[in-house]
Order: structure tokens, then C-alpha cells, then sequence
């Protein structure tokens, strides 16, 4: 994963990326307020290899895949969900999958593959050291996040980057805020993470100095940017869910976010226009 894209044109991208592919009437209505940050996280880290376990409606993976698309990555993404769907999500037809199939087929089939099997029968296809990029998002309990990560770990390339959506989704049956504060624990600064859209946890779980190096070739403050697509992912969010998903008493620094946006169009004049719509 060389020459990390932390330009500012790439980040302005991102800022007006809302993940088009997701509407009121299609599935990736909790993940939209990620889209965001999902479009400049691949086009910083510019993965080999990106997969997912969970993908659904494809909300969250297309995002992916568009940023592929769109900073002309040499990247291979692969989704892997058995689209039957379970309990927690609810029970789905064959339809779905067509739907995501035709969709894969029409925008990204030149570099994404749809592998319609359980994620454990999925390991034997990937070689130990592989992923760039993992993406965990199928059936929510601990024991099931807890398999996922830890069956998945040897395949992960020694800086590679993990992703857990519904970190902040406390009810029946959910348990990855569990597994999410356990790891926190165990790799405590390695760990980053978003509150809004039921939460995105974000890791590099084998190794502390991929994390700061990460951090210094992002340049910009990590916090800050985390703060900026918050802002931002959930504002996309309300628009198509009616609600904000952040509570009232999260507070995030207003005055700093408008000053790198400021900064961000005085360096980028040709890209002004389109932060416009942003404050």
C-alpha cells in the first residue's frame, strides 16, 4: 500500500461523496452516514485486496468499489455473504441477490467478485498475509464478530485495516459493541472509531506502528478529519432516514471543522465549489 493519497483533492472527494447507489427505497440505509469516509479510506490507503463479509444491498461494499473506480486503483474487492440473510436482518429472496449481481455486473465486474457462500467457507479462496482491507458487517452477536475476526486474522496483510459497523448498536442480540470495547482494550492505539450511523470501528490489529504510520502519512489531524466525516456522514444520514443518528449531548468542535474546510478551498480554488453545500 504505497504512495498513501492524502492530498487534499482527494479528501475534498470524499467530503462530496454521498453514496448515490443508496436511497429510501434500497437496502445500506444504516451504513449511508459511512460512505464518506468508506470513499476516502480506499482511495487513502489504495488496498490490493479488499473484502467484505456482509454485504446485503451492497450499500457499504459499492461505496467501496466506486472509489475504486473513481481514483483508478489497481484494487481487487470481493463480497461475501451467502444472501439468504438471518434473524437479525431478516430472511430475503433470491431477488436481492440479482439486484446486487446486476448492479456488480453493470459498474465493477472488471475487478469485483460477488462469492456467495458462508465467510468460513470463504477462507480456503484468500492466501494467509492477503487482505488489505476487511470489512466485517454479518450477523452482529459477540460469538459471531468474535469468529469472524479471529478466523479472518491470518489473512490479513501485516499493515491491513479492519472495519466493524454497529459498534454503537446497544440492544438484544448485538454484541459487537462488546467485542469492539474489547479489542479497544487490547489495542488501544491502534483503535479509531465513529459514533454516528450505529457505529464504525476502525483497526489496524497487527501492528501499532502501521497505526502511527498511517497517522503521519494522513498529514491532516486524524481526529479532526474523524470529526469532519461525522459531521458530514451524518447529515447524509438524516437525509435519508429522517433522523439524526449522533445523540444530542455528542459534541464535536464546529469552529475547527470550518476552519479546514476554509483552508481546504483556499488551497483548492478549482475544487471551491463543490464544498459549497457543505457550510
Amino acid at each position: 500500500m504505497k504512495d498513501i493519497a492524502s492530498s487534499t483533492n482527494t479528501l475534498l472527494a470524499a467530503l462530496t461523496y454521498a453514496g448515490t447507489h443508496i436511497n429510501k427505497d434500497l437496502q445500506g440505509k444504516a451504513w449511508v452516514g459511512h460512505t464518506p469516509f468508506a470513499y476516502w479510506l480506499v482511495a487513502a490507503l489504495k488496498p490490493k485486496t479488499l473484502v467484505e463479509l456482509g454485504t446485503h444491498g451492497g450499500g457499504s461494499y459499492f461505496s467501496f468499489c466506486q472509489s475504486v473506480v473513481d481514483n483508478k486503483l489497481d484494487t481487487k474487492t470481493y463480497a461475501i455473504d451467502t444472501w439468504m440473510g438471518e434473524k437479525q436482518a431478516g430472511f430475503y429472496s433470491e431477488s436481492l441477490f440479482k439486484k446486487v449481481m446486476d448492479f456488480n455486473i453493470e459498474h465493477f465486474d472488471n475487478f469485483s467478485t460477488l462469492m456467495k457462500m458462508t465467510f468460513d467457507e470463504a477462507l480456503n479462496e484468500f492466501d494467509d498475509d492477503s487482505v488489505d482491507l476487511l470489512h466485517i458487517d454479518g450477523f452482529h452477536s459477540y460469538e459471531a464478530v468474535s469468529n469472524d475476526f479471529h478466523t479472518w486474522y491470518p489473512k490479513l496483510s501485516k499493515e491491513a485495516i479492519v472495519l466493524f459497523h454497529d459498534t454503537h448498536e446497544i440492544k438484544p442480540g448485538f454484541g459487537v459493541h462488546q467485542f469492539w470495547d474489547e479489542l479497544k482494550k487490547e489495542h488501544r492505539e491502534q483503535c479509531f472509531e465513529f459514533k454516528h450511523s450505529h457505529g464504525l470501528g476502525m483497526c489496524f490489529p497487527k501492528s501499532s506502528k502501521a497505526a502511527i504510520k498511517k497517522k503521519k502519512e494522513f498529514s491532516l489531524d486524524l481526529e479532526k478529519i474523524f470529526n469532519l466525516f461525522s459531521i458530514i456522514g451524518d447529515d447524509i444520514y438524516y437525509n435519508i432516514n429522517g433522523r439524526y443518528s449522533l445523540q444530542k449531548n455528542f459534541q464535536l468542535s464546529i469552529d475547527d471543522l470550518v476552519k479546514i474546510l476554509k483552508k481546504l478551498k483556499t488551497d483548492n480554488p478549482e475544487l471551491s465549489n463543490q464544498l459549497k453545500s457543505l457550510f
